[in-house]
């Protein structure tokens, strides 16, 4: 039989490597690369594709292993521990080939199906239902064509189209019912597409013309296409057919092969789906669906086990069920109804077994639910960070299967090739991998390897958004606060390790102090926050309102919707240092992360991971071109933070791999002038000016310092930072519903959704320190009209096309005058002196050589328009380091009369696009609204 192994696995090494062996099918690749067997880093490569397959290593290969090349079956052998023996048995499994006689061969080691730890003892039947003979090769049958005709049926009784998702004919199943010996007996043959026709099998035939394993359900097309539907599940099509009349409500499915062949199948298309399985009612209908109960489970099925007419749950404990004469679907009378009524009356839910329950049955009924016990060796631990396995699988995306250990409780990330035995130790003990997977040198790390990968299957993508590291978080209607090493659930501690149901993945990290179990601030107490920070000197009244409701907020900015931003600014003196340290740094304690100076985007986002942190970042300066760079890259990052989105910050790294990042932090930055420069940032920070000292006399200025420096070391202290933590998370039903009222008051007041999200979230915020209720919207009304928000609105309400606009007129240009004599004007300047009538007889410039110059700069003044070339490098400078710089044309076009224009020529440019802008938009009142210098 090995001989018949070689011959058939000749030419398909590379795919048995991958689905056998585990490899990845870059390590089949004729370069030097890391060897599977040794490491290293270019010491093996795969050279031979054919035949008996090749590869070579000049660590490990060769027949003394000192270096040199081998076979693909040589490579098996080495990768899986196994022996030849065992090896060509596996081979002959997966390729589908018949066993010898009297032989049970293990069920094929697909990674499309899920597999169990010891897969190995879930046999396939010796034979084929098509009766064909051991010994012979098997030959892959092909794809029938689109509009290829069933085939004859001929002597059979009846055939069924077995197809793919798609609803593709693949092969048919027809039978026989022969007459043997004076009795009936049932026979099933496969009808594949050989040769451009129905192949009949026969036992002449020198090959075996079945469809590979693992094979497609019956009925599988219905079954993707009514992904919703409860499925059922019957022995044989002819029951699956009469099925589908009487329950029309269900997805009636089936498989080939009989009860022996469920090995063979491909039930991967059922993961999470609720099952009813309904068997013959004979022994081996029993036996087959407590063997397929096991697979159902292991892929998340609810599966229900329906007793067959004639068995009661007594008959069903025993291995032969009195009555019970292998009664089908096929043989009932009921009505649609009737068999409905039944269905509902006679299941029974299956479950897995407790570890220490007795292992006498694989299927048990009591108090009506079902125990399903798979073979040995095919059991499996709950996937949950409380269960008895030590980590848990959470997905998979590319080449990258992510695990929680439970040890550590930090996700893992691991590569397909790096499933070997140090990383996997890293998820579970080594006793752990010895127990479930144990072979003659210690542990089969490949058939662990390939089991976490079915596994990972069944679980599907990987989703970041569902990690959640540090912070306090809204889960469902509860309030997690994470604390690195514990949880704290509505107010209940909980060790990290526990099982909480839900559908994030709380990750282990330093400890935090958080709450440290304070008595969280009464009213009266909490308002103390909002009267020191009244006491710096603002520019705006109001910014003490905002700062105090962000500093109470963004403790808890995992638990928010909207997370508003906060720019902190004043010249040398103003107190930005006291604000900055002595008052909002000692406030959020240790939940925030503080940076000073340099910090870059990479840096905040590789330190948050996967925190919901408030982010202070001192010396926010933007004085250098590089400076600007990065600030502007970091403010990026805060745009993503604002919103409870799905949207991510995606990198790539140079072995393409993509990495997915959800930040959840609220920003406060400092520094002498603000860089917000682009309107999607004006709407997310709100900006906070300290006023010049110079403006208080230095005696009055001493005194209230040294006033204001002994209040806040007596008063916001890290026990009051604790209380106020304590306040705001008790607080956060009551906030999120106060967030709401605000914003729609907000919204309606300054005539702007983004700044109602805004502004409102910071007033409700602020009246959190004030009241433990929601407040009404005429309260929040009242809380408005008490200061003057003139100077927030103005600093977003200007659109991008007209600070873009704005910058262009504002720009200032050298002209020579008639005299020689060179004079600066601005570019608004320029286009008035040209587009006017009668000109000044006091200008010392000449309308013409404006002409000229503008021309050169990309600008032209024609019939009361003003045309603006799309691509003038001048403009491009003028426009250097804003948002505006590559695309300013289709800015621009958004402004209100605007129009694009066809060639146009610039003296001393050529011609090129050009925007029209009407003059009377220029000069006219508001010209220069929202100007940015």
């Amino acid at each position: 039989m090995a001989t018949d192994v070689m011959a058939t696995a000749a030419g398909q090494w590379p795919r048995l490597l991958i689905e056998l062996a585990g490899l990845a099918p870059e390590q089949l690749e004729n370069r030097h690369q890391p060897c599977p067997a040794c490491g290293g880093t270019d010491r093996y490569r795969w050279d031979r594709d054919d035949g008996p397959g090749g590869w070579f290593c000049n660590q490990c290969g060769g027949r003394d292993q000192r270096g040199g090349g081998g076979s693909g079956m040589d490579l098996l052998l080495r990768l899986t521990g196994w022996d030849f023996a065992t090896a060509a048995r596996r081979i002959e499994a997966h390729l589908a080939l018949p066993a010898e006689p009297g032989q049970h061969r293990p069920a094929p080691a697909s990674p499309c199906r899920v597999g169990n730890p010891r897969r190995g003892q879930l046999e396939s039947p010796s034979h084929s239902r098509s009766g064909s003979k051991a010994g012979r090769p098997a030959r892959i049958p092909g794809t029938p064509p689109p509009d290829a005709p069933p085939p004859e049926l001929g002597r059979a009784s009846g055939q069924w189209c077995y197809t793919d998702a798609a609803g593709a004919p693949l092969f048919w199943v027809q039978r026989l019912d022969l007459l043997q010996g004076g009795r009936q007996r049932k026979v099933f043959v496969q009808r594949t597409w050989l040769d451009g026709g129905w192949h009949f099998p026969s036992r002449r035939d020198p090959f075996r013309s079945d469809w590979p394993a693992p094979r497609p359900l019956y009925r599988l097309a219905e079954l993707e296409r009514h992904f919703w539907a409860p499925v059922l599940i019957t022995e044989g099509e002819k029951a699956a057919d009469a099925a589908v009349a009487l329950f029309p409500d269900h997805v009636v499915v089936s498989w080939c092969g009989g009860s022996q062949a469920i090995a063979s199948v491909d039930w991967s298309p059922l993961a999470g789906r609720a099952v009813s399985l309904w068997p013959d009612a004979d022994a081996s209908g029993r036996e087959a669906m407590a063997r397929l109960s096991a697979l159902l489970l292991e892929l998340g099925c609810h599966v229900a086990v329906v007793l067959p007419p004639s068995c009661t749950e007594e008959d069903w404990d025993l291995v032969d069920a009195p009555g019970a004469s292998g009664w089908d679907l096929a043989d009932a009378t009921w009505s649609a109804a009737e068999a409905q009524s039944y269905l509902e009356g006679h299941s029974r839910t299956v479950q897995l077994p407790e570890p220490e329950s007795d292992d006498d049955h694989d299927l048990q009924t009591a108090n009506g639910s079902t125990t399903v016990r798979p073979p040995a060796g095919q059991r499996s631990a709950a996937n949950s960070p409380g269960g008895g396995e030590p980590f848990v699988c959470l997905g998979y995306d590319s080449d990258g299967y992510f695990y929680q250990p439970r040890s550590t409780g930090q996700v893992v990330r691991l590569g397909s090739s790096a499933h070997g035995g140090v990383n996997l130790c890293r998820l579970a003990p080594l006793a752990y991998w010895e127990t479930l997977y144990p072979n003659k040198r210690g542990v089969n790390w490949t058939a662990a390897a390939s089991d976490l990968f079915c596994r990972q299957a069944t679980i599907g993508m990987f989703d970041p958004d569902l990690l959640r590291g540090r912070g306090i978080w809204w889960d469902e209607g509860r309030c997690v606060l994470h604390l690195g090493d514990r949880l704290v659930v509505d107010g209940e501690p909980r060790p990290l390790s526990t099982t909480l149901n839900s559908r994030f993945h709380y990750q282990r990290g330093a400890a935090l102090v958080g709450t440290a179990d304070a008595q969280p601030l009464s009213d009266e107490e909490a308002l103390l926050v909002l009267t020191l920070a009244d006491r710096f000197h603002w520019e705006v009244p109001a910014s003490a309102m905002l700062l105090a409701g962000w500093v109470t907020l963004a403790p808890i900015c995992g638990a928010l919707r909207w997370r508003p931003h906060l720019w902190l600014s004043g010249p040398a003196g103003s107190g930005k240092s006291h604000l900055f340290e002595r008052f909002c740094g000692v406030l959020l304690a240790d939940m925030a992360r503080v940076f000073v100076g340099s910090v870059t985007e990479a840096g905040i986002r590789q330190t948050l991971r996967s925190d919901a942190l408030p982010v202070l970042i001192d010396e926010a300066e933007s004085n250098e071109r590089e400076d600007q760079q990065r600030i502007q890259a970091i403010l990026a990052l805060a745009r993503v933070a604002s919103s409870e989105s799905r949207a991510a910050i995606v990198k790539g790294s140079p072995a393409g791999e993509v990495a997915r990042y959800s930040v959840r932090s609220m920003f406060l930055l400092s520094s002498i002038a603000t860089g917000l420069k682009q309107g999607a940032d004006r709407r997310r920070f709100a900006p906070l000016n300290l006023r010049n000292p110079s403006e208080l006399p230095q005696q009055q200025r001493e005194a209230h310092w040294q006033a204001l420096d002994r209040d806040l070391e007596q008063l916001i202290t890290p026990a009051f930072a604790n209380r106020l933590i304590a306040r705001t998370v008790a607080l956060i039903p009551v906030i999120r519903r106060s967030i709401v009222v605000c914003s729609q008051v907000a919204a309606a007041h300054f005539d702007s959704q983004a700044l109602g999200d805004q502004y409102g979230t910071l007033l409700a915020g602020a009246w959190s320190l004030q009241a433990s209720r929601v407040p009404s919207a005429a309260e929040v009304q009242s809380l408005i009209d008490g200061a003057d928000w003139s100077s927030y609105r103005e600093s977003t309400e200007v659109p991008d096309e007209r600070r873009c606009l704005n910058r262009i007129l504002q720009h200032q240009l050298r002209v020579e005058s008639e005299e020689r004599t060179v004079v600066t004007r601005t570019v608004l300047e320029l286009v008035e002196l040209v587009s006017s009538a009668l000109p000044s007889p006091m200008e010392p410039v000449r309308p013409a050589d404006v002409a000229d110059l503008l021309a050169r700069h990309g600008l032209r003044v024609r019939e009361g328009e003003l045309l603006i070339s799309n691509s003038a490098e001048a403009i491009g400078r003028m426009l250097a380091d804003t948002a505006w710089v590559t695309n300013w044309g289709a800015i621009l076009s958004r402004l209100p009369g605007a129009s694009r224009s066809l060639l146009v020529h610039f003296r001393g440019l050529g011609s090129s696009r050009a925007v029209a802008l009407p003059l009377a938009m220029l000069t006219g009142p508001g010209a220069l609204e929202g100007a940015v210098f």
